[in-house]
């Protein structure tokens, strides 16, 4: 079978260096020949030693019948989503690495691929190399998901790591993080928790059947985090995550969000450090399952991308594959209806008192403490209740002003 490969960046020359260099094992694993045909891009590539099938005209492929697979790597909605959905149309399989586009567009794409009898495949969308979205779909399929919750950006845990277990500020951490080509120029959608919003939205979508849209769930990043809250953290025996989750809840709705939060050092989760992502599935046959291995990256993510070219050179229509039911309303609880604790850290005017007010506002209170937290800084663990009601009760605490509120798994 032939392919093309549309974007010819990071991970799409990552793709064809794969697809170009071992033929001869690719073909072995699919029992034919899988060989490159054309590189759609904008840019000259004349200088690359693949440079002759580089092709600007999107056309040559969807009009090819010899092409059977196409690999998106060109990131964003625009041109990529009509591109890929023209491809489906056409009777080819689409294999991509674009989060945001499966984010917001997958269920339209997955209607289209079944529609066509083709396949759409997406295993680098998500956590890079790890095998999670085909684990699953295929390999849980005999569970119902229950839920799952995880590290799914690189970025913002290798700043974490950084800031916990070298106690570098926020903004040191994430210039080193941006040096060693760990964060974008702009970083934004690392740090504000938006790139991990998208995954949670795609994961969520496979586990509980419906498309879950990005904005639909509460999603804060990690720029408030300080090393006051890291050295609290510590205290309690936890390190901070910013964490991917959703759950069924037990009147049926689903319950998502991502949110830095306390986690127990004693759990697998606190021990992920570095660029490394790790995600806990759950499901009512299995119990948890728990893959952990590298979320990012030119070599890892553009092995995810080749795994999805084989499994649709293999399969060669769309039976037995990927799909999830049309967005609609209703899916996901309201925001703040989930049971929860809350790390509070802020300062008091009176110390006594405050501490007082908050022991008789909360059912149960661990205090915290730091090495040279200053004399009218208070730090606490609340006990559990629904999140919107814990949130309104620190805001109404007489004496105290609220600095960090993290919420503790």
């Amino acid at each position: 079978m032939k392919v093309a490969v549309m974007g010819c960046g990071t991970v799409g020359s990552g793709a064809v260096e794969i697809l170009e260099n071992k033929k001869e094992l690719l073909a072995a694993k699919c029992g034919e020949p899988v060989e490159l045909k054309y590189i759609l891009d904008i840019r000259d590539l004349s200088d690359r030693p693949y440079g002759k099938k580089a092709v600007k005209d999107i056309g040559l492929i969807l009009n090819d019948p010899e092409i059977g697979v196409v690999v998106e790597t060109m990131g964003g909605l625009k041109p990529a989503f009509d591109f890929c959905l023209q491809c489906l149309n056409a009777g080819k399989s689409v294999v991509t690495s674009n989060k945001e586009m499966v984010a917001v567009k997958g269920d339209e794409l997955l209607a289209a691929a079944r529609a066509n009898n083709v396949c759409f495949a997406f295993e680098a969308a998500v956590c890079g190399g790890i095998p999670l979205i085909r684990t699953m779909f295929s390999d849980l399929g005999a569970n119902r998901l229950t839920g799952f919750d995880g590290i799914m950006n690189g970025t913002t845990n290798f700043i974490l790591t950084k800031m916990i277990k070298e106690k570098m500020s926020f903004d040191t951490a994430l210039k080193l993080a941006q040096e060693l080509g760990f964060a974008e120029k702009d970083p934004t959608a690392d740090v504000e928790g938006i790139d991990a919003c998208r995954k949670t939205a795609i994961l969520a979508s496979i586990a509980f059947g419906t498309h879950v849209l990005p904005e639909e769930i509460p999603t804060e990043g990690i720029t408030r985090i300080t090393l006051e809250d890291a050295a609290y953290a510590a205290d309690a025996n936890a390190e901070i995550k910013l964490i991917c989750k959703a759950e069924r809840l037990p009147d049926g709705k689903v319950y998502a969000a991502v949110c830095p939060a306390f986690v127990s050092r004693n759990t697998m989760i606190a021990n992920v450090s570095g660029v490394n992502n790790a995600v806990a599935v759950r499901g009512d046959s299995v119990g948890e399952v728990f893959l952990y291995g590298p979320g990012a990256g030119k070599e890892a993510t553009a092995s995810a991308v080749i795994g999805d070219v084989l499994a649709c050179v293999r399969l060669k229509k769309n039976e037995d594959h990927y799909y999830w039911e049309p967005h609609r309303e209703g899916v996901l609880c309201e925001k703040g209806e989930n049971t929860v604790s809350l790390y509070v850290r802020g300062y008091a005017k009176h110390m006594e008192t405050a501490a007082r007010e908050i022991r008789e506002t909360f059912d149960s209170v661990r205090f915290l403490s730091r090495d040279n937290a200053p004399a009218n800084e208070l730090a606490f663990i609340t006990g559990k209740g629904k999140e919107k009601d814990l949130f309104e009760a620190v805001g109404e605490i007489r004496d105290f002003a609220s600095a960090s509120v993290i919420r503790v798994l």
